[in-house]
């Protein structure tokens, strides 16, 4: 019964730190495209089309405009105070989240901005003929592999196993191959086994 309940209290927690993040997110980008279509309004109501495409052009807009302030970011963040502030931001404030690291890390990775060194595998975790898809992420001086297993749909939720390096065999597919499997509940497998 300890166990259970400590199970039902890890994995709520893990449940919270992915849930909590995203909610935010957005949270905030629908309140932002709420005041843009607001923002918009008085420009696509005289315009002399009819309701519906009145509405998709201030939609088009509002998107248009959001795009444009991630892209300003991005540039202003590229600067050389940009940088400052941002190594700053992280240092004091963001690194203090709770997962914030590995979110930020997963994140760079599965959009191509840091290189991928950590292989996908396909584990042999009980013994059994069941495998399960893995990301070995460091290998231990004895011989032994740390490997990540994440949990399907939410790729950044998972476990960490200390597996023997002859249970594990690399797979073809990279790892934004795998993440999107795995967040899509087992669809486009196929670009994982690819030989």
């Amino acid at each position: 019964m300890k166990k259970l309940i400590e199970f039902i209290k890890i994995t709520s927690i893990g449940g919270l730190v992915v849930i909590i993040p995203i909610a935010i997110v957005t949270i905030v980008i629908g309140d932002t495209f709420k005041q843009l279509i607001e923002v918009t309004k008085p420009l696509t109501e005289h315009m002399p089309f009819g309701p519906l495409t009145n509405s998709i052009i201030a939609v088009l807009t509002v998107v248009f405009l959001i795009i444009a302030i991630f892209f300003l970011a991005g540039l202003i963040l590229n600067t050389f105070w940009g940088k400052i502030v941002k190594s700053w931001f992280e240092a004091k404030l963001f690194e203090r989240i709770p997962m914030y690291s590995t979110f930020k890390g997963l994140t760079q990775r599965f959009v191509g901005i840091e290189s991928s060194d950590f292989p996908v595998v396909e584990v042999d975790l009980y013994g059994s003929e069941s495998r399960v898809l893995g990301i070995v992420v460091e290998k231990i001086p004895d011989g032994r592999l740390m490997v990540f297993i994440p949990i399907s749909p939410l790729a950044t939720v998972g476990q960490l196993n200390i597996v023997p390096d002859n249970f594990v065999k690399k797979l073809d597919g990279s790892l934004p191959d795998m993440i999107k499997c795995v967040s899509q509940m087992g669809l486009e497998a196929g670009n994982l086994f690819k030989k």
